[in-house]
């Protein structure tokens, strides 16, 4: 069953650019442009106002995309059903997470699930969370590995993989160490923020979420750091605190992955009960067929025996 027309139409009526729109359908700009204006004077009528670079629905567009997202959806149904009557599953699954994650959570995921599944194609997007939401909101993921603040709770559903601590990373030699406070049953001492008040903070860029959730914390403590060094790599800015070049803050699930010929100690900052969550988020309107249901499945499996 071939629907390439009714597809062409419905990504580019999603992602209303024309070069976005050929990246997801994996065709280049010109053969999507001569594509889509032969079908318009096939059908004698518009399906998009050009508008700078924008591709707006007319009317006649609005209906002929509700039609399509019909048949799409027919399709989509029937080759799933097709796939379970023959355990021949063949298609891709497009997942997005942070580059420092990536390297040590998903390749033993992806070896096992195509194992199960040598015909499905894994595409694995990394980058920046500013890099994999612009993802996410054209179309271009199926699952979204991220925090749950990072995850849009009205149009995404999330499921725990893990609870993490932020933690702040501090030089041992560093006279701060002296202010953490053991807390009974807990795995790191406390650290109060404030004795960060004028102190050299390693951070990262601000399109990370690292940065972004380390700002949010030190403006409820109204920290003022004396100094700020920004570094994008985590790794750099670790080893830039056991150097005694500053202090620094790290995800707790990366840690476990860090290693340095100095040390360096962690504290956690937020208090007993608050946590992150990490979770796994997809589209709510998303197929959850037999090859999703079993990659959804072993991520959360392996978050599960990652934090035992």
């Amino acid at each position: 069953m071939n629907l390439k027309e009714q597809q062409y139409v419905y990504v580019l009526a999603q992602c209303q650019n024309l070069t976005k729109a050929a990246q997801a359908l994996y065709i280049s700009q010109p053969a999507l442009s001569i594509y889509i204006n032969n079908l318009e004077n096939s059908l004698g009528v518009k399906l998009f106002e050009r508008i700078g670079k924008r591709f707006v629905l007319t009317y006649a567009g609005e209906r002929y995309v509700e039609a399509a997202q019909k048949m799409l959806d027919l399709k989509e149904g029937f080759d799933r059903d097709l796939q379970e009557i023959t355990g021949e599953y063949k298609g891709r699954i497009r997942i997005g997470i942070q580059t420092r994650r990536s390297a040590w959570f998903l390749p033993p995921v992806i070896a096992a699930y195509e194992k199960e599944f040598p015909k499905m194609d894994v595409v694995v997007e990394t980058g920046a969370m500013n890099y994999l939401q612009e993802k996410l909101r054209n179309f271009e993921l199926d699952l979204f590995m991220c925090n749950r603040a990072d995850a849009d709770p009205v149009t995404m559903t999330t499921r725990l993989i893990y609870k993490e601590q932020l933690l702040v990373a501090v030089p041992p030699d560093h006279p701060i160490n002296e202010k953490a406070v053991y807390v009974p049953g807990k795995r790191y001492r406390y650290l109060d923020l404030s004795f960060l008040q004028g102190e050299t903070l390693i951070l990262q860029h601000s399109n990370q979420s690292i940065r972004k959730d380390t700002d949010r914390l030190l403006k409820e403590k109204n920290v003022v750091p004396g100094r700020i060094r920004e570094l994008e790599s985590i790794e750099t800015a670790m080893q830039f605190v056991a150097e005694g070049l500053g202090i620094g803050f790290n995800r707790e699930g990366y840690t476990v992955n860090m290693t340095y010929t100095k040390p360096v100690n962690y504290y956690a900052i937020l208090s007993q009960e608050e946590s992150i969550d990490f979770v796994l988020a997809h589209r709510k309107n998303l197929p959850i067929d037999t090859p999703t249901q079993r990659m959804i499945d072993m991520i959360l499996l392996r978050g599960q025996r990652y934090y035992q």
